[in-house]
């Protein structure tokens, strides 16, 4: 995984997400489930988006309806206002689900464009606020479509410009990848939702070259980018959202063609209706293309009066369904190892956020899953939305040494009521209340959670760290200090041959030390002497929830049939 402080080491990929994607508000998720998609494998990730479907035709008919005989500049500047509400509502969007990102506008990156105000054609550009960004956070959203001219005044780069915007980026700040988010799975030769049923199947490409791409009606891509990628050669990608196979579109000489891209919907149960159980399948239920819940288990159904999937209290029972997936979201030991066991035991897929089974048993289940032939995942189990597993395992290359850092959101939100003159009691009644605590609490004040995620880390690493080489402390044991230079952190750290969790005093703008309420990070150290930090929100239903979904959605790429 790349660093949220990322390096100019770490790949990038511009997206561009089209209103045949983004078709409302809530669909805006869609992009946040795949730029955390490409943050987890371990690229920086600028985010062009589109106005939301309909919205553009609404600015204009509203500019019309006001004066139709409105100058070009005009209206440039109130049809512009769609794609600046998206990338506004996007940048809300990440932040709920606890993703860094930082949300910039044409006028702050200086994208100039010359010609027509309705159909300009863009020339230059200052990275520096884009890198800055990247640098800070490692995920920059803009709105495609848009630029100023010379005179700072809003320009628009005809019909499909965000295409266009997007490729542009990505010739100008030497992106490693370049993929438009479309609402098909590839370029074909001919409309493949228009397709005569007594004529041959349209011919979907796996690659083909810029004039080919031209030779295109033009209702996928935008012409004018696809004339600008040729002249800088800039390749780029056409796909789905979630895809494994895109269309690439480059100079190449040879063009090829392939199945379609469309994956197999998979079948999902779930055990566990808590706070994140009840936001994954929010999710979920928004990605019917992709998945199909079977079965649900609470504790009380009662809770869900008139749900329209069966809910069961035999959670075991229900894991043994024969479901493509199932997800446990129970927590603690009892029942949730039972479930594990009868998930792989009886030919499913099982993605966990849970911490404590994968710290005490998960040689066993990783064992039982290669024995079934079965995948485990657990990336929410380690820093909720922060991807520390995922950054090991997508950089075997490099040793690591040691991976310490704030791993546990209610004891960083905790010290940190308790250092602005809270009691204790207090403090934890409102990390309860914001959803970042359990009801008991106890495992995260005294250093078991953050200890059972070094010990996840560990078997990651398949380190074997020595019983007498544990060490927690208990916040509750922790005093105040009136330090304006140094604040109190739940330090966890990690190496081949300890884990500990301690309370310490760290410099207040030090990465680990600047971390509020929620927000976790961890900074990976390898033997080389470089170093790694992942940072994002390890707490709350959504970014929990967000990792939940990630692990899903990688079975989803990992086991499509297509």
């Amino acid at each position: 995984m790349s660093n949220p402080r990322a390096t100019s080491a770490s790949p990038l990929i511009v997206l561009k997400f089209g209103g045949s994607v983004l078709l409302d508000q809530q669909r805006l998720r869609i992009a946040v489930h795949e730029i955390y998609r490409w943050r987890r494998e371990g690229y920086r990730v600028i985010a062009v988006v589109s106005a939301l479907a309909g919205r553009t035709e609404a600015l204009i008919a509203q500019a019309d309806e006001l004066f139709a005989d409105a100058s070009d500049q005009a209206k440039a500047a109130i049809i512009a206002a769609g794609e600046l509400e998206s990338a506004s509502l996007l940048g809300i969007h990440l932040d709920r689900a606890g993703i860094p990102a930082t949300v910039l506008t044409p006028g702050a990156i200086a994208l100039i464009a010359t010609g027509e105000p309705l159909d300009a054609d863009p020339k230059s550009l200052d990275p520096s606020p884009i890198q800055a960004a990247l640098e800070s956070d490692g995920v920059v959203v803009l709105p495609g479509f848009v630029a100023i001219d010379d005179q700072s005044q809003t320009v628009t780069l005809g019909r499909g410009g965000s295409d266009l915007t997007a490729i542009f980026l990505a010739h100008q700040l030497n992106a490693q990848r370049c993929r438009l988010i479309k609402d098909v799975d590839g370029l074909y030769d001919r409309d493949p939702a228009k397709t005569d049923p007594n004529s041959p199947p349209p011919r979907r490409y796996q690659a083909v070259n810029y004039q080919h791409a031209l030779e295109t009606d033009g209702s996928i891509i935008q012409h004018k980018a696809i004339r600008y990628a040729q002249h800088t050669q800039t390749p780029f990608e056409l796909a789905r959202f979630n895809a494994a196979r895109p269309t690439i579109i480059s100079n190449t000489t040879q063009t090829t063609v392939c199945p379609r891209d469309l994956p197999k919907p998979r079948t999902v149960a779930i055990c566990g209706l808590g706070t994140v159980g009840a936001g994954v399948l929010e999710l979920i239920t928004q990605l019917h293309e992709l998945f199909r819940v079977t079965g649900l288990c609470a504790s009380n159904p009662a809770k869900h009066p008139d749900h329209p999937i069966p809910i069961t209290t035999d959670a075991t029972a229900l894991a043994a369904s024969g479901a493509d997936i199932v997800l446990e979201l129970i927590g603690g030991i009892d029942p949730a190892l039972d479930i594990a066991r009868n998930a792989l035991t009886n030919g499913s897929h099982l993605v966990t956020a849970n911490k404590a089974i994968i710290a005490e048993h998960g040689r066993e289940l990783n064992a039982l899953a290669r024995q079934s032939n079965r995948r485990l995942l657990a990336s929410a189990s380690v820093g909720g939305v922060v991807p520390v597993l995922e950054s090991l395992n997508t950089d075997r290359v490099r040793s690591v040494r040691s991976v310490r850092g704030v791993l546990n959101g209610t004891g960083n939100f905790v010290l940190g009521a308790l250092e602005s003159g809270q009691p204790l009691e207090q403090a934890v009644t409102q990390a309860q209340t914001l959803g970042f605590a359990e009801s008991d609490p106890s495992r995260d004040l005294d250093g078991r959670d953050a200890l059972d995620k070094l010990l996840v880390i560990a078997q990651q690493l398949d380190w074997s760290i020595p019983e007498a080489s544990i060490a927690r402390q208990c916040i509750t044991e922790w005093k105040p200090t009136n330090s304006t230079l140094s604040t109190a952190k739940q330090h966890a750290a990690v190496s081949k041959d300890q884990a500990t969790v301690t309370i310490e005093q760290l410099d207040r703008t030090s990465t680990l030390g600047s971390l509020t309420n929620e927000w976790n990070a961890a900074i990976i150290e390898y033997d080389d002497g470089s170093t790694r930090t992942v940072r994002g929100k390890g707490a709350g239903r959504w970014p929990t929830s967000e990792s939940v979904l990630a692990d899903l959605l990688q079975l989803s790429r990992e086991t499509s049939d297509a």
